[in-house]
């Protein structure tokens, strides 16, 4: 199955996020927010979307880059994959 991504949006395979336990040996629950952000690796990229003038904007991540973006951001799982728009993109993470 591929998806292709359409406009400004991107599809990212989320990396498992380790379990936490604290210093006593609680296992905290991913709906504890740590503020901690979430990474994945770009799989799929869109075009761009068009500004008003008709020049188009293209799109500032390319497929295997390594991205952060907020564990709250807002994102459509399908799968093991998330699509979000690229704005949700915080950071691109660089050797």
């Amino acid at each position: 199955m591929k998806l292709k991504p359409v406009n400004d949006k991107i599809v990212v395979k989320p990396k498992t996020q380790e379990e936490e336990v604290t210093e006593g040996g609680i296992l905290l629950p991913d709906t504890v927010d740590q503020g901690k952000l979430m990474e994945g690796e770009v799989v799929s990229v869109g075009k761009g979307m068009y500004s008003a003038s008709g020049t188009l904007i293209p799109v500032v991540v390319n497929v295997g880059e390594t991205i952060l973006y907020n564990k709250h951001a807002q994102v459509h799982e399908y799968g093991d994959y998330v699509i979000m728009s690229v704005n949700e993109v915080l950071s691109v993470v660089k050797d």
